[in-house]
C-alpha cells in the first residue's frame, strides 16, 4: 500500500502489519483502518480507506500528522526561511535545519524592529517588551543556542530527534507571535480594555439571590 514516509521523504510501500474494517450505517459506507510500516525506515503509520461503492479509496495518513501550514499572517521572508528549515528536516539535514530555525527567530525580531547587536539581546528585548512571556523565551533562547552551536561548530551535529523538537518550537514561537497574539489582542479590543464586558450594574448576576 502506497503511503507518504515523512522521514523517507519518499512514497513508499507500507507493509501492512494488522487492518480492521468498520461499517457507518448512517453514512452508508465502509472504513478499513490500516496499520502500516515504512519498509526503508520501519517507521509506523495509520491509514484510513473508506468504500462508499465503486471500491477501496486512496489510503488517508491518520498517524503521523502531515506538517501543519503555518499561518499567512507571517512575513514572507520569515515565512522562506521556516520552510527551508522544513525542507532540511525532509531531506535529513538536521544540523542545517537548526540554523535555518535560528535565522527565522532572526527575522521575527527584526519583524518587530529589534536589532540588537546579537540574537541574545534581541531575544532579551522582545521578552521585556512584552512581546513574548517568560516560557517562550526560554524556548526561543535554547533554541538560539541550538542554532549557534550547529553554525559554529563542526563538531556539533544535530540528532534527528533534536531536529524535530527545534521545528516544533520554532513554530509554536511564529503561530504565538504573529497569530495569537494579534487574536487575543483583537480580543480584549472586542471585550472591553480589562479584557471582560461589563454590564450595566442592573444586569448583573447577584450571586447571593
Amino acid at each position: 500500500m502506497l503511503v507518504e514516509c515523512q522521514d523517507c521523504g519518499a512514497m513508499v510501500d507500507g507493509e501492512i502489519i494488522a487492518s480492521y474494517e468498520d461499517f457507518d450505517e448512517k453514512a452508508d459506507m465502509k472504513g478499513k483502518y490500516s496499520f502500516l510500516k515504512c519498509p526503508r525506515c520501519a517507521r509506523p503509520f495509520i491509514v484510513l480507506q473508506v468504500d462508499d461503492g465503486p471500491g477501496w479509496d486512496e489510503p488517508i495518513r491518520l498517524y503521523p500528522l502531515r506538517e501543519s501550514r503555518i499561518s499567512a499572517a507571517i512575513p514572507d521572508a520569515i515565512r522562506l526561511a521556516y520552510e527551508e528549515a522544513r525542507i532540511c528536516l525532509r531531506g535529513k539535514a538536521y544540523t542545517a535545519a537548526a540554523i535555518m530555525c535560528r535565522k527565522t527567530l532572526e527575522g521575527i525580531c527584526e519583524a518587530h524592529k529589534i536589532t540588537s547587536r546579537n540574537l541574545a539581546t534581541s531575544l532579551k528585548e522582545m521578552k521585556d517588551q512584552g512581546i513574548i512571556e517568560n516560557r517562550l523565551f526560554e524556548w526561543a533562547d535554547a533554541l538560539r543556542i541550538s542554532g549557534n552551536e550547529a553554525a559554529h561548530s563542526v563538531t556539533v551535529s544535530i540528532s534527528a530527534q533534536d531536529a524535530r523538537d527545534i521545528l516544533e518550537f520554532t513554530n509554536a514561537l511564529l503561530e504565538y507571535v504573529f497569530t495569537f497574539q494579534d487574536k487575543f489582542e483583537e480580543f480584549k479590543k472586542r471585550r472591553g480594555a480589562s479584557g471582560f464586558a461589563t454590564l450595566p450594574q442592573d444586569q448583573r448576576i447577584n450571586p447571593l439571590g
